[in-house]
């Protein structure tokens, strides 16, 4: 028999595909139909099964996308096998399909996993397919969420910069992984410790450290920008920069502790190289007054010296000859450090091992220090890589450091020999007890004129430091006395 229309003669179109896969387990086969067909004629592929067990296999071979459960099936208790699906796949939508209508029965199910609950008999099977829809926008909008957060996270922690985050007691609630990048220390350490961050700013700083980030929770509005030394867990210090995205004051009344986002920017270089900078300045602005002070002065002084001597043959009773004579030698001694000061060296580049040369400076200098009764100790860093430099003139820097901290030292005590390497810079250091309560200048005592503190040539390694391109500084701390010659790596 023919088809009287050709329309007739094609068979209906399946309804598009959603791609969406839906688990429906159910025990009473009349419902599980009822929902099979209708969700199948609105796009969706429906699995099917009539106990908890095939359910549970089910799930666990095609992981549907969202699952319809009966509470009231056989195999497994339907409320044992919602917390079995919920606890291996929580973002897979599970709504219940049930006879019970008891509230608690309701809240029972939500705590053990549910994303929702329909009672049974289902009137309307547009508002079951609505629930699906809904739950399913729910699932892909929460997995949007995750990626957004999750690449937010990952380019956070990847900056090249460190980014934490700070509540108004000082404490971190967060930092990125570039911490271990910049201070040594892993993430997980620095949040570990209450006080870690406060705790390794370097101890003089830690008090105006602490005023300026309480200041900045005080006053919000304002950007925030504090430098300070922070202690690297290998021993040395980084200068570092903080500065705030955004700060949230503390409220006490709700219990807020405030917060402040920001970056840490590790300066150590730039801050080396401003340092140098200026230590270039003043040593040439030095050198130029030192020449001419040196031509003007040398010949009077000499004569008054050659008539101070003159006089007191004459007149040996005369105090005054004495006292003029007195002056004059110290002038001497002045000019000469100057002489030695502005003497020209030459500089020659070779390969350069600092660890080599402070074992060389160790044992030049072992002898000497035996017969004070001090002990030398190296503590070497065996990653220094070689530099270009001068090797005479990294030992005599060398020799001139050990000479000038021994000489503050006492018996029996140990003096350390101390390399270390820091981003971008290689440093040898020369450290020993300090026995005086006289705080000394860290830039007074590497001049010329000084006469109080280390002076046996401390000058002149420092104008020497200048010239192979390093930077000489003094720090007295805790009653130790270090010296340091830093030199770009």
């Amino acid at each position: 028999m023919l088809p009287d229309t050709l329309s007739d003669s094609i068979p209906p179109e399946a309804p598009p595909r959603n791609g969406y896969t839906i688990l429906t387990v159910e025990d009473d086969p009349v419902v599980r139909d009822s929902i099979a067909f209708w969700l199948e004629d609105a796009g969706f592929t429906v699995l099917q099964t009539d106990n908890g067990l095939a359910g549970l296999q089910i799930f666990r071979d095609e992981k549907p996308d969202a699952v319809l459960l009966d509470l009231g099936i056989p195999g497994i208790e339907g409320g044992k096998l919602l917390r079995l699906l919920a606890g291996e796949s929580p973002d897979i939508p599970i709504i219940i399909v049930s006879g019970r209508a008891e509230i608690d029965d309701a809240i029972a199910a939500f705590k053990s996993g549910a994303w929702d609950y329909i009672t049974k008999p289902i009137v309307n099977m547009d508002m079951l397919e609505k629930t699906v829809r809904n739950c399913l926008e729910f699932k892909s909008l929460k997995e949007r969420v995750s990626i957004a957060e999750n690449r937010y996270y990952s380019l956070v922690r990847n900056l090249p910069v460190v980014v934490f985050s700070m509540d108004g007691r000082l404490q971190l609630n967060f930092i990125n992984a570039t911490c271990a990048a910049v201070t040594g220390y892993a993430p997980e350490t620095a949040l570990g410790h209450p006080d870690w961050f406060m705790g390794h700013i370097h101890c003089p700083e830690q008090d105006a450290s602490r005023a300026a980030f309480s200041a900045a929770f005080a006053n919000p509005s304002e950007p925030f920008f504090h430098e300070f030394q922070f202690q690297h867990r290998n021993g040395y210090l980084v200068q570092l920069q903080a500065t705030s995205i955004s700060i949230v004051p503390p409220d006490a009344k709700n219990g807020f502790a405030g917060r402040m986002d920001g970056v840490l920017t590790d300066v150590t270089e730039h801050a080396f190289l401003d340092k140098l900078l200026v230590q270039r300045e003043k040593l040439n602005t030095l050198g130029a007054m030192a020449d001419e002070i040196a031509h003007e002065f040398r010949n009077p002084i000499f004569a008054l010296g050659g008539f101070a001597r003159r006089l007191r043959e004459k007149m040996p009773e005369l105090p005054e000859a004495e006292i003029i004579l007195s002056e004059a030698q110290r002038l001497e001694v002045l000019l000469n450090r100057l002489r030695d000061y502005l003497s020209p060296v030459s500089v020659n580049l070779q390969e350069c091992s600092l660890n080599g040369i402070f074992r060389f400076c160790a044992d030049i200098m072992r002898p000497r220090l035996a017969k004070n009764g001090i002990t030398p100790v190296l503590e070497l860093d065996p990653s220094l890589p070689p530099v270009q430099s001068d090797h005479n003139i990294l030992a005599h820097i060398g020799m001139n450091l050990i000479t000038n901290v021994s000489l503050q030292m006492a018996r029996d005590e140990t003096l350390i020999l101390r390399s270390s390497l820091s981003p971008g810079q290689q440093h040898i250091s020369v450290i020993g007890p300090l026995h005086t309560t006289v705080a000394l200048h860290p830039e007074h005592v590497l001049m010329p004129f000084e006469q109080d503190g280390p002076s046996q040539g401390l000058a002149v390694a420092h104008r020497l430091a200048k010239d192979v391109g390093g930077l000489l500084s003094v720090r007295q701390e805790e009653g130790m006395l270090t010296l340091t010659l830093s030199l770009p790596a």
